[in-house]
């Protein structure tokens, strides 16, 4: 139907319904098409590694939870991970069932490096599915991730009522092991009984038995698994070298040990051992070439013992001046570690005097005294704990006496009262000095009291 408004002409529509609804159909089904080719796009982009083109495209589409998902792992594949996260936070209030969304979010926490918020989601993946073996398992791994072994051992425990989980094994005992409760080995043991090939449990074990300087028992082990499992593990033939050296076995050491270089094992432990296996032997200059090496790799630098090894070979062999380079860096470095040593025994003396561990306090004093006499303050310390022990006589009053023998001459130490207008001129140092002048006096006064009752 046609009239007019004014010059123009109106057309007044008649379609009939069933027109609208061709209409609706038509623009749904444009739609779809267009989704469905922004999805393939989308998909062409992941599949090409082009994540931030597919990111882009990904905010202009509708945030359903499949685009938000695949948005989220876009960007951890960019290692971006906040954003990430905080979309997986996002939709897990949304879906707080949805194993998916918690699953995704478990694992980017976990590469973030966030191994809390990674154990927060495997919590909730269990609830949602209790009685899950495998999802029982890696939460009981993420509790390890986390650091948390109480609750590795509990979560273990709950996954060993139906199977005996090798990994799980070797971190409940890992567990135990931080823990010290004394029934870690005992886990270790079951994990290479029930997989022969655990190599990490062996390791585990064997670095305990090798603390505890149990070397033979480390060499047996080691042995058992080199011939019987795998020849060309590094880390357990490494191991096995290290005990063999340790028992004196320098020749089975040195066999070990260079079939491990030949493997391409040159790490620091290694070639040091490997240089001291053949210094033993007294065979300087493999000795040399190998403990040169280690010495170039020992991060944050060579300890006393390489120093002294590797030097002491070097002079033995054709680099006379070096050796003596080498041998002057060690006495450098035992000077420090006297100066650490004073340090640390007037720490632990401060500690056990706060603890009312009185002896030991004054023990620590008198080593740190031997170490540097002319840090006079010392002998103030050790009277005082006499003091404050009531030992007056044999104590308190010779380490008071000596202190005061080195006092400065200017300084005036007869006991005498100051005024207190001199007083506040007086240095910290001078200050100890007329304390105990005065306590010398008080002592000596009681002790003439105390003779007199007598």
């Amino acid at each position: 139907m046609i009239t007019r408004f004014g010059k123009f002409p109106l057309i007044i529509s008649t379609i009939s319904p069933y027109m609208k609804f061709l209409n609706v159909l038509l623009l749904l089904t444009l739609s779809v098409i267009h989704l469905n080719a922004q999805t393939n796009q989308v998909g062409e982009l992941i599949e090409s590694y082009r994540y931030r083109e597919a990111i882009r495209l990904l905010e202009e589409a509708p945030q359903s939870m499949e685009n938000m998902l695949l948005m989220a792992d876009c960007y951890q594949q960019i290692n971006d991970y906040a954003p990430a996260l905080r979309i997986l936070d996002s939709l897990s209030m949304q879906y707080p069932g949805n194993r998916d969304i918690l699953l995704a979010g478990a694992e980017c926490a976990y590469q973030s490096g966030d191994s809390e918020l990674s154990l927060s989601y495997w919590k909730k993946i269990n609830e949602h599915a209790p009685g899950n073996l495998y999802l029982q398992t890696r939460l009981a791994v993420a509790y390890y991730r986390a650091g948390d072994w109480h609750g590795t051992i509990r979560a273990s425990e709950e996954v060993f009522r139906e199977d005996s989980v090798p990994m799980l094994l070797r971190m409940t005992g890992d567990a135990h092991i931080r823990l010290n409760d004394g029934i870690g080995l005992l886990y270790y043991v079951k994990a290479i009984e029930k997989d022969p090939a655990d190599h990490l449990a062996l390791r585990n074990l064997c670095d305990f038995y090798y603390s505890l300087q149990m070397y033979d028992t480390v060499v047996t082990l080691t042995d058992r698994y080199l011939s019987e499992v795998d020849p060309d593990r590094k880390s357990i033939g490494q191991l096995n070298g290290m005990a063999h050296y340790s028992s004196g076995n320098y020749r089975q050491a040195i066999q070990r040990l260079q079939h491990n270089v030949e493997l391409g094992d040159s790490t620091y432990t290694t070639t040091y051992f490997l240089g001291m296996s053949y210094y033993a032997s007294k065979l300087y200059f493999d000795a040399t070439k190998w403990l040169e090496i280690a010495y170039g790799q020992a991060v944050p630098e060579p300890d006393v013992s390489l120093l002294y090894y590797y030097g002491t070979s070097l002079s033995r062999t054709y680099d006379r001046k070096k050796g003596i380079q080498i041998l002057d860096e060690g006495v450098n470095k035992i000077e420090k570690l006297q100066e650490m040593l004073f340090d640390f025994e007037i720490s632990l003396a401060d500690a056990h005097h706060r603890s009312k561990q009185l002896s030991k306090a004054i023990s620590y004093y008198q080593s740190a005294f031997r170490r540097s006499p002319e840090t006079h303050s010392i002998l103030y310390n050790i009277a005082s704990i006499y003091d404050e022990m009531e030992d007056a006589e044999e104590g308190a009053l010779t380490y008071y006496e000596r202190f005061l023998k080195t006092a400065p001459g200017h300084l005036n130490v007869n006991g005498d009262p100051i005024p207190q207008s001199e007083l506040k001129k007086l240095t910290t140092s001078e200050l100890y000095y007329r304390a105990a002048a005065q306590r010398v006096e008080e002592l000596r006064r009681a002790r003439f009291f105390d003779q007199k009752k007598k």
